[in-house]
């Protein structure tokens, strides 16, 4: 890591960090008041969209796949599976199933153990070069966004640890970022911003091993279990996908992240929402690379890329801001910091939970949230022209 560490930098209040996280606890309180046997409600299992990754194995081990990408055949099987269950759908690619069949082969709730606390590991792990040196940063999981992800029981552990222990070998072990970047097709959309500035960079190393990581993945995938999956994936999961970034009245759509998601829940014009989101690809598109032309170094560079990330993606969750939360304590921690720097930070930070009570009454406020973070981390990267204390990681309460 390119960037020192400091011992003076510090975390919001233990009140922000209680307060960010009442929306979660109160899903957590409903859902066990409802729970039943593992099922909550008669319609989700207990670790909710874990489910998909523990069917995904048992639908490889039993060579049913041909069950994967037809939804409707998909949630019989999960019914016959659990009992009733909710509307998922398979949505990862076919490389995934190498990682959901181990999964499959340990009881339910074991599995869902071993996936939560081992992606937990890995992103804390993945986060301690942005931390002071001696801390063990395991305050991350408790973030209003970690929280979102272990009741979703979600990706954004896993997929944070890879971008983050990207960046970081970046410099010196280039190959083994690539390597990292790569394993990031488990849910591609979330590495959209890696290649740009890895070109722009001329990280040709890490570009080809990315590639090559992808290739093979995509290869023996195809092998194991057929280059059909591909297909189905590419055209009938791609198109359920993208029919979801406009959430009507459904409540998926109050962990949307992205700009187009929020307008269209408000019944804003698709031409209006889509022509918004469109101008916020362009502003972080002009960002990035501005920053990376300035030679910005990876540890700035991957915090502005994981914000930039959730501004640009139209089919996005709070979830997978799991990285986002790190840029915002970085954001906060800064000794020099100003009042208007802490505040946009600061409401970045709530916005994982508390940004779903504001699109209920209408308000976009995590977009917007999100574009104020980038714009200000942007701004500051700019001023500076160097990575200090971008990267100096975050300390004690205040």
């Amino acid at each position: 890591m390119d960037a020192p560490s400091s011992s003076r930098l510090c975390l919001p209040s233990p009140i922000i960090w209680v307060v960010g996280s009442l929306i979660v606890l109160m899903l957590y309180i409903m859902d066990v008041r409802s729970l039943q046997h593992g099922i909550i409600g008669l319609s989700e299992m207990w670790g909710r969209d874990f489910a998909n990754v523990w069917t995904g194995g048992k639908l490889a081990l039993s060579g049913q796949l041909d069950l994967l990408y037809d939804v409707a055949r998909y949630r019989g099987a999960e019914h016959a599976l659990y009992g009733t269950v909710g509307v998922h759908n398979y949505s990862y690619p076919p490389l995934a199933l190498f990682l959901d069949i181990p999964f499959a082969l340990l009881p339910y709730g074991a599995a869902l153990t071993v996936w939560l606390v081992g992606t937990g590991l890995l992103f804390v792990l993945a986060a301690r070069p942005w931390w002071p040196e001696g801390r063990v940063p395991w305050l991350l999981l408790l973030t209003p966004a970690a929280m979102m992800n272990i009741w979703a029981g979600h990706y954004g552990f896993l997929i944070g640890a890879l971008f983050l222990a990207g960046w970081h070998w970046l410099p010196d072990r280039p190959r083994r970022a690539g390597i990292c970047f790569g394993l990031m097709a488990l849910k591609p959309h979330v590495a959209v911003l890696v290649p740009v500035i890895l070109l722009l960079r001329g990280d040709w190393r890490t570009v080809a091993t990315a590639a090559l990581t992808v290739g093979l993945l995509v290869l023996a995938s195809a092998l194991a279990f057929g280059p059909e999956l591909w297909a189905q994936y590419l055209t009938v999961t791609a198109g359920v996908q993208a029919r979801m970034i406009d959430p009507g009245t459904e409540f998926y759509g109050l962990m949307a992240t992205s700009l187009a998601s929020a307008l269209l829940r408000q019944q804003v014009p698709a031409a209006i929402a889509y022509g918004l989101q469109g101008v916020a690809i362009a502003g972080v598109a002009i960002g990035v690379t501005v920053a990376t032309v300035r030679r910005a170094p990876p540890a700035t560079l991957a915090l502005l890329a994981a914000t930039g990330t959730f501004v640009i993606l139209p089919y996005a969750f709070n979830y997978d801001l799991t990285i986002v939360m790190l840029a915002t304590l970085v954001a906060y921690g800064r000794p020099d910091a100003s009042l208007m720097e802490k505040a946009v930070a600061l409401t970045a930070f709530l916005t994982p939970e508390w940004g779903m009570v504001a699109s209920a009454i209408g308000v976009p406020l995590t977009p917007i949230a999100l574009i104020s973070l980038f714009a200000v981390e942007l701004r500051r990267q700019v001023r500076s022209g160097r990575d200090a204390p971008a990267g100096a990681g975050v300390a004690r309460s205040a």
